[in-house]
């Protein structure tokens, strides 16, 4: 986000930081009732590392995406919290099981690194790259997990849903970026929009980036499709399990 964002960019940026903090919350409340975690420990471990750079280390509190990533990344430390209480239960090898802690410790401190040296080798100080690319390797994760696991502990619908729209608004609020100004504050049709934004070729909406993000709303759409088959299957109403 930069001082020319118009004022609907704002809004759908911090749409889909409130989209997040959401699914978040609903992560952690199913983690404490289930006595599990409900983030895969990868995509936690990218997650923490995006936005402890984005938040303390790139232009700290530069815009309310910067000051909004400091009460995400607050969030997001009740979760490590669980998966480190809960972690190691959560898997059938004896040798995860035994050095599980170390292991997530390991994900991390491999993690932050290569998080934060992205920004710069990519050139990406919005955190596009990153912040698509790891929600990109998040949505496979949350369908493996789901499948992996017999249950649906840590899971629900509104986790679901919510990190979908989370992401969507994230590309739409860059897809806003490049299509509206000061001076057109809003795109002239849908049209419109949706065909100047898939078809701009240039940071922060890339080919690549257009690419992940289709990839992302499909396989989110798949885990919310699964989910809902899973609760389904066991007797529980979808939408009652917050």
């Amino acid at each position: 986000m930069t001082d020319k964002d118009t004022a609907i960019v704002v809004v759908t940026g911090v749409l889909c930081v409130l989209f997040w903090i959401v699914a978040y919350c609903a992560i952690i409340y199913r983690g404490f009732r289930d006595r599990t975690f409900g983030m895969p420990i990868t995509a936690l471990a990218a997650n923490l590392s995006w936005e402890v750079s984005y938040a303390f280390f790139l232009d700290p509190l530069g815009d309310h995406i910067h000051l909004l990533s400091i009460p995400c990344f607050i969030i997001d430390l009740i979760i490590a919290w669980q998966c480190w209480n809960h972690g190691a239960q959560d898997f059938e090898s004896p040798f995860v099981r035994k050095y599980f802690k170390a292991i997530f410790c390991g994900a991390v401190l491999v993690a932050f690194p290569v998080v934060y040296l992205a920004f710069s080798e990519f050139r990406d100080p919005l955190g596009e790259y990153t912040g698509f690319g790891i929600n990109f390797m998040m949505s496979f994760l949350f369908v493996s997990m789901l499948l992996r696991r017999d249950g649906v502990g840590g899971q629900s619908m509104y986790v679901a849903v919510f990190k979908w729209l989370g992401t969507l608004f994230a590309w739409i609020a860059t897809a806003l970026t490049v299509t509206t100004s000061h001076t057109n504050p809003l795109p002239d049709s849908l049209w419109s929009f949706v065909s100047d934004s898939v078809t701009h070729t240039e940071y922060p909406l890339t080919r690549l980036i257009n690419v992940l993000y289709l990839v992302i709303f499909l396989v989110d759409i798949l885990y919310i499709v699964l989910l809902h088959s899973r609760l389904k299957a066991r007797g529980i109403a979808p939408w009652r399990r917050f």
